[in-house]
């Protein structure tokens, strides 16, 4: 039985995201071109939590199955609601973003696009998908707390509206 049966209700794609530290650099995923959604676009590994599982369970499994690593010292810096109000064809997406440190293995390569050890700077000066790009700042800051945004997207994922709220702990 659908629970969000009225249309005031989001429909929405969980999505857990992992910016991996290694070596002063962070293990960060350059989207495949044959990708549907944001191909060619710089951003964390992760992606959508499964049923049965929650954000934390997926970040551990995304990270592993995307770069054949393990990680530690896992933390929320961010979550962030996207919306597409303009497409009706796009869902929306509440991503759980969260940092770790390389543990153990070997980095391998991966069907959803090539990974990349980038620097900080060299990772914000990259094609970052737009609402990564909008809280970057923020969660390479140890200082900040976890950071709560919304986004609305247009066709192109570019940030048409924003509202970017820092909690501290």
């Amino acid at each position: 039985m659908a629970i969000n049966t009225d249309p005031e209700i989001h429909e929405l794609v969980i999505c857990s995201n992992v910016f991996i530290r290694k070596d002063g650099k962070y293990l960060v995923l350059k989207r495949s071109s044959q990708k549907q959604y944001a191909p060619n676009f710089v951003s964390p590994v992760g992606g959508k939590v499964k049923l049965n599982e929650n954000p934390y369970q997926a970040a551990l499994r995304e990270s592993k199955e995307e770069t054949g690593v393990n990680i530690k010292n896992m933390k929320l810096e961010a979550l962030s609601f996207e919306m597409h109000p303009g497409n009706k064809k796009m869902v929306n997406w509440l991503v759980f973003h969260f940092s770790a440190d390389y543990d153990s293995g070997k980095i391998t390569e991966t069907d959803e696009g090539e990974l990349l050890l980038l620097t900080g700077d060299e990772f914000k000066a990259s094609n970052l998908f737009p609402p990564c790009r909008e809280m970057i700042d923020h969660i390479f800051n140890s200082h900040d707390g976890t950071v709560f945004a919304s986004f609305e997207l247009d066709g192109n994922l570019d940030v048409i509206n924003k509202d970017i709220r820092i909690c501290k702990v």
